[in-house]
């Protein structure tokens, strides 16, 4: 706080210490007082450093040679040059020569940030619900080219050229029976019931649905799957979805030529200390950009993304870890900036229940 009371009295100058929110005390255009809290905001240690300069260097657009009473909503900009979205409310305040003007300031970046991925999470489901409705529509008409498709090849003499026309159309039909299975499965709520799930099925089958998709075509994926991996207990449409979301983050941090490696092994135990029972790892690797330091920390939060604005929600990891969490695994994250990413999961295994592939 700037100690200076010249032009206001005793009584104005201790009620505006007491503000406990970002405060600037201005002559219209030029500021007097700033509070501790107004520099924390935008990023400066000393009065000096905003004291006589203009509101305009701080808010913006800042009416020039005017001052709007009341409220409204402005753009900030911290000393480092970010910007921040601003509720400000402006009032006259009473100086022992004349009026001056104070700007108390609330930071709502925050909010409109939640505010928008909210919108955006209320979209994602609203698009989730639509994609299955389609899936079940398409469902059946692909089931009846499949049928007549199989019926027709029956007639055709092999070797011929019609036969192998038809096999392609199966081939492609079936292809889309996959995708058309993986979005009913997104669109059907959780069930408690587990059954037996081959980890090793459910990444072929994900990897069908997506390898033709241009984020592919100049990326090498090598799978390196386990002939001896048991199944285990779990939620198969959930498992398709952790599958799907880590290698759709694998393809877009690489962003072009790359290479993503998708493992799978049986460890024997312990999963943790203290639990003697065994587990499946299950790792994606990429050699994409990946995450700088400041940032891991925070990748598993709702929310967080790296990501441009409409290219991604921040969610897949945040429900990536849960549902690892509900099948009593865990999630891990190795990375380093300009060398690539890798994550791991591990989810418990009980032979005794489900037996082994």
């Amino acid at each position: 706080m700037i100690e200076s009371k010249d032009f206001l009295s005793d009584d104005i100058f201790e009620s505006w210490k007491r503000i406990n929110q970002p405060g600037v005390i201005h002559d219209g255009d030029r500021v007097i007082l700033a509070n501790e809290d107004f520099l924390n905001l935008f990023g400066y240690s000393r009065p000096d450093d905003v004291v006589g300069r203009s509101m305009g260097d701080f808010i913006s657009p800042w009416p020039s040679g005017s001052v709007r009473l009341g409220r409204r909503e402005y753009l900030g900009r911290r000393s480092d040059g970010t910007r921040m979205e601003l509720e400000v409310i402006c009032l006259p305040v009473a100086a022992c020569e004349g009026i001056l003007y104070q700007t108390l300031i609330k930071d709502l970046s925050s909010e409109k940030n939640w505010e928008i991925k909210l919108i955006e999470s209320e979209r994602l489901t609203a698009m989730g619900k639509i994609a299955g409705e389609i899936a079940h529509e398409i469902n059946n008409p692909l089931g009846g080219i499949l049928l007549y498709a199989n019926l027709l090849k029956e007639d055709i003499k092999d070797g011929s050229s019609a036969r192998e026309n038809l096999d392609k159309i199966i081939r492609l039909a079936t292809r889309c029976r996959i995708i058309v299975k993986a979005l009913l499965n997104f669109g059907r709520s959780s069930s408690k019931a587990y059954s037996p799930v081959d980890l090793n099925e459910v990444i072929r089958e994900m990897y069908s649905m997506i390898e033709d998709h241009r984020m592919f075509r100049e990326i090498n994926v090598v799978f390196n799957l386990s002939n001896e991996l048991p199944h285990f207990m779990g939620d198969k449409g959930q498992i398709e979805q952790i599958v799907l979301n880590l290698l759709i983050n694998a393809a877009e941090a690489i962003e072009g030529p790359g290479t993503i490696l998708v493992s799978t092994e049986y460890k024997e135990g312990p999963f943790s200390l203290g639990d003697r029972r065994s587990f499946i790892r299950f790792t994606v690797e990429d050699t994409g950009h990946g995450i700088p330091e400041d940032l891991k920390n925070k990748i598993f939060e709702p929310f967080f993304t790296t990501k441009q604005r409409g290219k991604g929600t921040g969610l897949g990891l945040s429900i990536t870890r849960g549902i690892v969490q509900r099948h009593g695994g865990k999630i891990s994250c190795e990375s380093q900036e300009g060398r690539g990413t890798k994550f791991t999961i591990e989810i418990p295994v009980n032979l005794s229940k489900t037996g082994s592939v």
